[in-house]
């Protein structure tokens, strides 16, 4: 006859460790971190987008403008800000645009600015007083438009930019981040 030993029965106490807890801690405070980071620069972005769609929408107007009122219309852009500017046919100058939607905007400080006119990159100056103003590209009474490119981006951020550009002859686009393969 065999003899059955009795099996001890051990309990195992339930919970968690330390170093289980702390692993936790660590994680939770790495992923808060990765969200506050990314909520902070979305603040940022969506300024942008609305800084775009506000300048691509007075483009497109100042394009209509131009042609409803069969003059010409400047646009000049710095690091700064841009403003659109009128052709006096009598003085042969460019002021101010007396359109009220049309006035002089700045760019927010932490706003990137790259300017192409006719394919070829053009150093964006800050703006200057000057008695004869220029303007970087024109818009037309015919309907034609200076062919653009004009990229926005927040500083060092590269990765989603906002793309406002016309060839001259179609309307002017703006091409958000993300949707550049759309087209």
């Amino acid at each position: 006859m065999m003899i059955i030993a009795p099996t001890v029965i051990t309990k195992r106490h339930q919970g968690f460790t330390l170093i289980e807890i702390l692993v936790v801690m660590v994680l939770l405070g790495l992923l808060t971190g990765v969200a506050v980071f990314t909520l902070g620069s979305g603040k940022q972005q969506r300024e942008l987008a609305n800084e775009s769609q506000r300048l691509h929408a007075l483009l497109r107007m100042a394009s209509e403008e131009a042609i409803l009122s069969n003059t010409e219309i400047g646009f000049s852009i710095t690091e700064d800000g841009y403003e659109f500017l009128q052709y006096d046919d009598k003085e042969l100058t460019w002021s101010n645009s007396s359109v009220a939607v049309l006035k002089s905007r700045e760019f927010p400080e932490w706003v990137a600015v790259e300017f192409q006119r006719d394919g070829e990159n053009l150093t964006i100056l800050g703006r200057e007083e000057e008695e004869l103003k220029k303007p970087d590209m024109m818009l037309l009474s015919s309907g034609e438009v200076t062919p653009f490119t004009i990229r926005l981006q927040v500083e060092k951020n590269s990765e989603s930019q906002f793309v406002i550009s016309s060839d001259g002859l179609e309307e002017i686009k703006l091409v958000e981040p993300g949707k550049e393969d759309e087209e």
